[in-house]
């Protein structure tokens, strides 16, 4: 099974991909990183890139982290990037929300329309464990059958 990881470039995000990466690693799942080498070849769209690896993965997650200050209602607000808002988008339209998982870190606000998702929230490190493996575990049950 292999899963897609986006994020931002951020230091901060990558290190949550990468900790995300090893753990979904360590359950015999192949990590799909956004920027491993040849992901987006040279000469490529980027859209067009993410469209096929979407058809070309089992699921996705996607780490939304405190990356962009916006002014909002009178105060500073921080939101994930918006090209991380969008692969959201675009894998949820590919393989659907039950494979296609956000994890948050901080207090990012997320987009309005987005509310109500239940998502991983990477600040409580033991319980966002626990929900990555049991999600992995829960897809691989279903590409069984």
């Amino acid at each position: 099974m292999r899963v897609f990881l986006g994020s931002s470039s951020s230091q901060d995000s990558m290190r949550y991909l990468r900790n995300v990466a090893m753990l979904i690693e360590s359950e015999n799942v192949t990590p799909y990183p956004w920027n491993r080498t040849g992901v987006f070849p040279l000469g490529g769209y980027m859209l067009d890139t993410l469209i096929n690896i979407s058809k070309q993965v089992d699921a996705a997650i996607l780490i939304f982290n405190e990356d962009d200050p916006v002014w909002y209602r009178n105060d500073i607000i921080l939101q994930p990037k918006a090209n991380v808002l969008i692969e959201y988008g675009i894998f949820v339209a590919a393989l659907g929300k039950e494979r296609t998982i956000i994890c948050r870190k901080g207090s990012s606000v997320i987009a309005s329309d987005l509310q109500g998702l239940i998502y991983c929230d990477l600040d409580k490190e033991y319980k966002a464990e626990n929900e990555i493996i049991a999600w992995l575990q829960s897809i691989n049950k279903v590409k069984e059958n």
